[in-house]
């Protein structure tokens, strides 16, 4: 099978487990039959990118403050690519806007460029590419055979509701419309921008290769039509219909209203309410209880005046958000889960969820990069909990916590390390033992460090650990303070 057949399998599947967001779909052939739920023992979560198509998943990393030709926090974006040995920390390729090829020219801002991104075949090619997001409009990084090359800045638009302005640094793609193309998705905002409504943007694919302009576009009102002012969207089909659906979080019509989330299902014709969760802002989707649904992990929308943190999960089902399931909430003060709330923890900083311990169920990784260890001078050290996943969804019975004092873990807790940052799951050698990569932006005086912990029956641990740097050069990078998703 050759490369492109081989990605457009893997974007088939994709459509099951990843995309955006969206307002009016473009007109589409005519529909075929959805996909059956995926059954009971498969945690079904996003497929890792693979830039170059040899069927092994690569790993972006980004350093959104490094030094770039003298320039502080120019920023850049690190691609690790996978091989039959995992990925190789040693050939990684560097990419800022100083990279022949890439638009724009790089510059010092408070935060540079690459301060998020997320992965998919954009131009249908069958090579995933790189959407990166930062200082102005997102540019699309291209996948090849032989990897990343060149790149392309996307239209941010006009800030009308045929051209919606993405504003917004946070956008992601997927497959919301069941096409088979890639689109990409996010917060967008129609008319002046001082007096603008913030709602939900779709460009859908495939995007044109030269100029980065899309099919079509979309805006859907969120704030009028689902009373949520959409600031962040995360995607993933917890419908199990093999579209995409939507989680709009951001702030509701008024400011009583608080903090808002809505699922929003993916259609052939459009979106469609798909019911109420509590999340605030980020996410991810695994499918936590073997029922073939996708299942969201977020973070709760109560105000936490001590920051100590805490994450919620919402089991999805064929409408949606489950009406039979009732979500969950948990923190460091829940039975079983181990540490105890203080303040400024922010645990749950970053999450992932992932078979960790090949049983079928997906787990959870919560990262808490502000979490301190035992000792006064290890402040801010940060952390990873595992909580794991069962045929009755999340359970504590098991769970465990790594830092880096854990045995087996490269290097010590620090003051500022911030392990945790980042966290994200990746077969990188295709063994069937997946990898966790733990992001610590903070190590090393802010150069930034990225843990690679393996997997087994008892899920993630600190045996045979390994850790891979940007190398020298590039000031307080802070590498590590995401990873594409």
């Amino acid at each position: 099978m050759n490369a492109r057949a081989r990605r457009s399998t893997c974007l088939t599947a994709a459509a099951c487990a990843a995309v955006l967001l969206g307002a009016t779909a473009p007109a589409l052939a005519a529909p075929t039959a959805p996909a059956a739920p995926a059954g009971a023992g498969a945690a079904v979560t996003k497929p890792a990118a693979d830039f170059n198509g040899d069927g092994y998943p690569d790993l972006a990393v980004g350093a959104p403050n490094a030094t770039i030709n003298g320039l502080k926090r120019a920023g850049l974006v690190s691609v690790v690519y996978g091989s039959a040995t995992g990925l190789r920390y040693d050939e990684q390729q560097h990419i800022s806007r100083a990279t022949p090829g890439v638009p724009g020219e790089p510059t010092t801002a408070e935060t540079g460029w690459g301060i998020q991104a997320s992965h998919g075949d954009l131009d249908d090619d069958g090579y995933d590419d790189l959407l990166v997001s930062g200082a102005g409009a997102p540019v699309v990084l291209w996948g090849g055979e032989d990897g990343i090359s060149g790149g392309t800045e996307v239209p941010a638009g006009e800030g009308t509701e045929r051209s919606p302005a993405f504003r917004s640094a946070w956008h992601t793609i997927g497959d919301v419309n069941g096409d088979g193309k890639a689109d990409i998705a996010g917060a967008a905002q129609v008319g002046p921008q001082d007096d603008s409504v913030w709602g939900l943007g779709t460009l859908y694919g495939p995007f044109d290769r030269a100029t980065g302009t899309p099919s079509a576009t979309g805006w859907r009102d969120t704030r009028a039509e689902d009373g949520v002012a959409t600031s962040n969207v995360r995607i993933g089909d917890m419908t199990g219909d093999g579209i995409d659906d939507v989680v709009a979080m951001g702030t509701g019509r008024v400011p009583a209203d608080g903090f808002q989330a809505r699922v929003l299902k993916g259609t052939r014709a459009g979106f469609v309410p798909g019911g109420r969760l509590d999340a605030r802002h980020g996410g991810a989707f695994g499918d936590l209880n073997g029922d073939g649904y996708q299942d969201f992990v977020g973070t709760p929308q109560a105000y936490d005046s001590q920051n100590h943190g805490g994450i919620t999960v919402t089991y999805g089902g064929p409408d949606g958000v489950s009406t039979t399931l009732p979500a969950g909430r948990y923190d460091q003060d829940s039975p079983g889960v181990p540490g105890v709330n203080e303040k400024g923890d922010r645990w749950g900083t970053d999450l992932a969820v992932g078979d960790l311990d090949k049983d079928g169920y997906g787990d959870i990784l919560v990262g808490a990069s502000w979490e301190s260890a035992t000792a006064a001078d290890t402040a801010l050290s940060g952390s990873v909990t595992m909580l794991r996943g069962g045929e009755d969804g999340v359970t504590t019975e098991g769970a465990k916590v790594l830092t880096q004092n854990s045995k087996g873990v490269p290097s010590t807790s620090e003051k500022s390390d911030h392990f945790g940052e980042a966290v994200t799951v990746v077969d990188a050698d295709k063994d069937g033992a997946p990898e966790v990569y733990v992001g610590g932006n903070g190590e090393d005086t802010w150069a930034g460090r990225v843990w690679r912990l393996p997997t087994g029956a008892d899920g993630v641990t600190g045996t045979g650990a390994t850790s891979f740097n940007l190398g020298g050069g590039y000031g307080s990078a802070h590498f590590g303070a995401y990873v594409a998703k």
